[in-house]
């Protein structure tokens, strides 16, 4: 009794709340505007983007600049050997690479990829994301149709079971009608209290994911920018799936860390200027200075063959890497494939169970005319009203099956994008640096 009142509590204080309509698109643009994981995705995204300065600074010229003051004191047996001193500092030095041995193009190769393994990643959980909250929206409208079919089967109930004691009073039907009546009623008042624990459940995972309860939530429409067949599905994930575009990432990454790691044992050429100035605070008669220009170059001779490992290393690293584009591409396939017969089911089972309904919805009203005129018992009734229940419920399924299977294909060929953002480019970075402009 106490989850019924809490279950009824909820359900009355989303209806005080104001109905106003919302559709797919607008749940899609609260989230991505709001939900923390994205947002905290997008900050992890700005942070990785910094390695590509990180890596051009080597290559850039280096000044610092120092001073000191020292103030010190002697003392000694010898009278010469007693005394204080108070000297002071400055020097500044600057320097160029010439030549780093390749190291300075391979860092920078490796941070773009880096980069780009980012935004494939970030684009992966945004995709994500929307397909989440399209799986949230769609189960809360099918919850409450599931509400509404069993509020519906109650009602129904709730008059078979008057006619049957109405019936039984008057001596026409047998107290087994009666209770076979009573004990549809119950069982469906059971999993109508159920359906609303359900509802409950849903409207905390759609407010979870979009930040706000949801409110007379639209049929969205048929999804846009569907590909017309499999081949074309499998060519669009090719170009825009943030798997395979990571996986590609993941491989220029490692061949660029097999220069980085070769480097280290070459040759390195670098211009160094310097300027120094010193004297005694007490006596500005000793006051130095000294300038320096020259050229340093080092040449690592042996290093216990730990250069070598590095490469063979990186090496390794990158056959794995390249092996995994290979696997990235097999399960992308996969998934396309398995989308797109899921739509073509999606679309099957919508139409198959709108006729369904249709058909059961006709015979429960022809049954319930020949019952009144004592053609059809109330168990067959019963059943029809079942039957009529189980295709209501079986169409809920289906249209909310085929919108999340839509958005599903969307997802898996890398072109699910937020309401307003044009899906393509090359590789899916436009609309994402559109997405990350002015945003925190």
């Amino acid at each position: 009794m106490r989850a019924r009142f809490l279950i009824a509590s909820l359900l009355a204080l989303s209806a005080a709340m104001p109905a106003a309509a919302e559709t797919l698109d607008e749940a899609m643009t609260s989230a991505v505007d709001g939900n923390p994981s994205i947002a905290a995705s997008r900050q992890r995204l700005r942070a990785t983007r910094e390695v590509l300065p990180q890596a051009w600074s080597e290559a850039l010229p280096q000044v610092s600049l120092s001073a000191g003051a020292t103030s010190s004191s002697r003392d000694g047996d010898q009278p010469t050997a007693v005394g204080e001193s108070e000297t002071w500092t400055t020097a500044a030095n600057a320097s160029q690479l010439l030549f780093g041995g390749g190291r300075v193009l391979a860092t920078t190769r490796a941070a773009r990829a880096q980069i780009a393994g980012a935004i494939a990643d970030y684009d992966f959980t945004l995709q994500t994301l929307l397909l989440d909250v399209t799986r949230a929206y769609a189960d809360v409208r099918q919850q409450m149709a599931v509400v509404s079919a069993r509020e519906t089967t109650v009602n129904n109930l709730t008059r078979l079971l008057e006619y049957a004691q109405a019936q039984f009073d008057a001596g026409v039907v047998t107290r087994t009608d009666v209770a076979q009546s009573q004990a549809r009623l119950a069982q469906a008042r059971t999993q109508l209290v159920q359906a609303q624990g359900a509802l409950a459940a849903a409207v905390q995972a759609y407010t979870r994911l979009v930040g706000h309860p949801p409110s007379d939530l639209q049929a969205p429409p048929q999804a846009q920018n569907l590909p017309t067949d499999l081949a074309a599905a499998l060519d669009t994930a090719g170009d825009h799936s943030p798997v395979l575009i990571g996986a590609a990432a993941a491989a220029s990454q490692a061949d660029a860390n097999v220069d980085v790691a070769a480097s280290a044992g070459r040759l390195r050429a670098t211009l160094e200027a310097g300027l120094n100035e010193g004297g005694d605070l007490q006596n500005d008669d000793n006051d130095t200075s000294g300038d320096s220009v020259g050229v340093r170059l080092t040449v690592p001779l042996f290093q216990g063959g730990a250069v070598r490992s590095r490469t063979r290393q990186q090496r390794a690293l990158r056959s794995a890497a390249n092996l995994d584009v290979a696997q990235a591409q097999r399960t992308v396939q996969e998934g396309v494939t398995n989308a797109w017969t899921g739509l073509a089911s999606a679309r099957a089972a919508v139409d198959s169970a709108r006729e369904q309904v249709q058909a059961a919805e006709l015979a429960y009203e022809g049954v319930r005319l020949e019952q009144e005129t004592g053609l059809r018992s109330t168990v067959e009734v019963l059943d029809q009203e079942q039957d009529l229940l189980i295709a209501r419920l079986a169409l809920a399924q289906a249209e909310r099956d085929l919108v999340v299977a839509e958005r599903l294909l969307l997802q898996q060929v890398g072109i699910l994008a937020p309401p307003g953002i044009e899906p393509g480019g090359n590789d899916g970075r436009d609309r994402h640096d559109d997405l990350l402009r002015g945003r925190n």
